[in-house]
């Protein structure tokens, strides 16, 4: 039979322990939010690369290459749950991938996005200089996409003192030849 000296003993275990346990648990949760969140954002940077490869200088009726990009980024970035799209950016790239000074085109939202609407708008903040019109889709010499997606975390419950955490992903594709015979 246990003593009532070995029962108090338990509790101050239990009592010392628990706390520890609650907080890894919360810490853990917020690492799983903002993993789920950056997987959403890699997720966005591939469908606007992808987008923008099969589009490329696509332009009819007043809707460009660019907002087909942003629309697919937009449908893929709603599913953020605990971060905000911050700006997306299309770009040229190198051989390595890196963008191109001049070709790069910057939009960010006039707004929170509200993935209930179809209304939701990018402006372009630069003027936007590498225009889908102007993008060599004519091999051998097929431009290389990139899509650069930056997105803003803050903490889900607010317990521990994580600061907002801004990250950036990027995808880059080349561009499809034209096969609709208008070369």
């Amino acid at each position: 039979m246990r003593s009532l000296r070995e029962k108090g003993a338990s509790l101050v275990e239990v009592g010392i322990i628990l706390p520890i346990l609650i907080l890894l648990a919360i810490g853990l949760s917020e690492i799983g939010f903002l993993v789920v969140d950056y997987l959403t954002v890699t997720n966005a940077a591939r469908e606007g690369a992808r987008t923008g490869a099969a589009a490329a200088d696509f332009n009819l009726g007043g809707v460009d290459a660019d907002d087909l990009i942003l629309e697919s980024v937009e449908e893929a970035a709603c599913n953020l749950r605990f971060g905000d799209l911050e700006k997306v950016v299309i770009f040229k790239a190198d051989g390595v991938g890196d963008p191109i000074t001049g070709s790069i085109n910057e939009y960010s939202p006039t707004g929170y996005l509200d993935c209930d609407s179809s209304s939701n708008a990018l402006g372009c903040d630069n003027g936007c200089p590498w225009a889908p019109p102007g993008r060599d889709r004519v091999p051998p010499t097929l431009d290389v996409l990139g899509v650069e997606v930056t997105f803003s975390h803050t903490s889900v419950t607010g317990l521990f003192p994580f600061p907002t955490v801004d990250w950036t992903e990027t995808a880059v594709m080349q561009i499809e030849p034209d096969t609709r015979g208008t070369q």
